[in-house]
């Protein structure tokens, strides 16, 4: 349902349709944008991993979102774990709306392991980002990771279930 703008009264007699257009629709069409929201959570047995160097999807089936919009911005975000296995390297995480990266270059944040202490151990990861520009309609949100050359990422889906989520506002 689609907003309408308020009429200006004057002194013309006040009808349902009136009452049912700028009052019950508008309203509604309000309860709809707050109502509008997608999330996953990852659960199972499995380890996610990546060793490419450019962005990739981190699962495009588990971390992917479909959302509904009525043309307002989007706050879409993220909460998990990853480990880097080699020394001195980064995990890059990005967001593909509608198929495009958001943010160019290295994404929207990266975990770097700078000693042989923090290799190998979940390190939390967590970001919320607010995504404009959007028109009404269906849009998709995939959560996509790389890594530095040589290393291998993973994401622990058993002890800390990964949570992508996207809320229209």
């Amino acid at each position: 349902m689609a907003w309408t703008s308020p009429k200006t009264w004057s002194s013309e007699p006040l009808t349902s349709l009136d009452l049912n257009t700028y009052v019950r629709d508008n309203q509604n069409h309000l309860k709809d944008r707050l109502d509008s929201s997608a999330n996953r959570i990852v659960s199972g047995a499995a380890v996610l991993a990546t060793t490419a160097t450019e962005f990739v999807d981190v699962d495009a089936a588990k971390l992917a979102l479909t959302l509904t919009t009525h043309g307002g911005d989007v706050l879409l975000g993220f909460t998990g774990t990853v480990k880097n296995y080699l020394n001195n390297s980064v995990t890059s995480f990005n967001v593909a709306v509608d198929g495009e990266d958001y943010v160019a270059d290295d994404g929207i944040i990266g975990i770097k392991t700078s000693s042989s202490g923090e290799s190998g151990r979940n390190r939390p990861l967590s970001f919320v980002m607010l995504i404009t520009g959007l028109s009404a309609g269906s849009h998709s949100f995939k959560l996509r990771w790389k890594t530095s050359t040589n290393n291998t990422a993973r994401m622990d889906v058993v002890d800390l279930h990964p949570q992508f989520w996207a809320k229209e506002l």
